[in-house]
């Protein structure tokens, strides 16, 4: 009895985030989805995307190192001499807006990163307020049942109730005492994946478990607005830019030059030079086009067949959501009203001798699994709403 009542305040303490309980730290969803954002290595990895494809922005409209030689062009003396190569400016430009599409992709991996994170966060917070609430309703249940078994031997012993009420009454209470035991069980779990996924340290007390519906439909097009979907758009802007730019390689480039090819004393006027580079094997320049169009073609169709299961998961997500309103609706106005009138009612005839022990216990149980089942369904709702919102990228 002891030992039931210390680990039952021990308990209390952890979900209720008392004063006692010094680490634990009481979290919104919106500070928890914000925490795990900032933690989440895989967000610092797409942030550092972003900025190693800005360091690559300068790259874009390199020129190509100079040549410097050294000849002797009438072997008496030596001159240094120094070629640049220029491509047209047209090329220039093409990779950079290339380069910078590429810096455009990069920040949209991160809006897509990050609501890959909040939303895998967002469905740990939600679990964690599910099974806290499911675990003080099964401890209010087990503190209700393991009085009444303690009673119902007491009440065998001086010959009030037979033997199966008895042992029906200890039954009952055990098996809901190993419910309760893996509702904890449960709890400490959800607690540590959202830690895990915040950074943390100490145990997250969230916000109350409320069961209202909340929410209405969002447009039935938001899911256009997907963050994947917005990457891969880009991937296909970026499959032009590419076309273009192996197109300008089949342009000429210009050289231009310092050397003196004549005696030490000759005009300076004479010692530069200029070359026009033609391209001649034009095969080589073809396939690269070739492949470049075909890779358009690639971006499309990724686009096309994700937009296709984007599209599909939002009209499934949305009949979810549909469907379990409905349910919910029957719950409050039907399921938990009618059930509620049942426990007053077997109550009030167990008290005044009208039934047994096992009805009054059997219909008690019942009353839980209805309560439970409704909380199991207001679960799944929030999932769905939570899903509807990653899809969007709203979260």
């Amino acid at each position: 009895m002891v030992r039931y009542i210390v680990r039952s305040l021990l308990l209390l303490v952890l979900v209720a985030g008392m004063p006692l309980c010094l680490s634990a730290q009481s979290l919104t969803l919106a500070q928890a989805l914000d925490a795990a954002q900032q933690y989440h290595p895989a967000s610092r990895s797409a942030s550092l995307s972003v900025q190693q494809q800005l360091q690559l922005l300068p790259a874009a409209t390199a020129l190509a190192d100079p040549l410097v030689t050294a000849e002797s062009p009438t072997g008496n003396f030596y001159t240094i001499g120094v070629t640049q190569s220029f491509e047209l400016p047209g090329a220039y430009r093409r990779r950079k807006s290339l380069q910078s599409s590429h810096v455009v992709q990069a920040e949209q991996g991160v809006l897509a990163t990050q609501q890959d994170v909040r939303y895998a966060t967002a469905l740990a917070y939600n679990a964690l307020q599910y099974r806290i609430a499911r675990l003080e309703r099964l401890n209010r249940q087990d503190s209700l049942l393991q009085s009444i078994a303690r009673a119902a031997v007491r009440q065998f012993e001086a010959g009030q109730v037979d033997a199966v009420a008895s042992r029906f009454a200890t039954l009952q209470a055990t098996v809901l005492h190993t419910q309760l035991r893996q509702a904890e069980q449960d709890v400490a779990i959800a607690g540590q994946q959202l830690q895990l996924l915040t950074g943390i340290a100490g145990p997250i007390v969230p916000e109350p478990w409320v069961t209202q519906e909340t929410g209405l439909l969002p447009d039935s097009l938001q899911w256009e607005k997907n963050p994947g979907l917005q990457a891969l758009r880009q991937e296909t802007v970026i499959a032009d830019q590419q076309v273009a730019v192996e197109e300008s390689a089949t342009w000429p480039q210009i050289t231009l030059g310092y050397i003196n090819q004549g005696e030490r004393n000759s005009p300076v006027a004479n010692r530069f030079n200029a070359g026009l580079s033609i391209p001649l094997w034009r095969k080589q320049y073809r396939s690269r086009i070739d492949a470049a169009q075909t890779g358009v073609e690639i971006a499309r169709q990724n686009l096309a067949a994700q937009s296709l299961l984007t599209g599909a998961e939002w009209s499934r997500t949305i009949a979810e959501v549909e469907q379990t309103s409905e349910a919910l609706e029957d719950y409050a106005q039907q399921v938990l009203p009618n059930a509620q009138a049942l426990a007053d009612a077997s109550r009030r005839m167990f008290e005044g001798g009208l039934s047994d022990l096992p009805t009054y216990l059997r219909h008690g149980i019942e009353v839980l699994n209805l309560e439970l089942g409704y909380w199991d369904l207001f679960a799944r709702y929030r999932e769905a709403q939570l899903k509807l919102r990653f899809i969007a990228g709203n979260l």
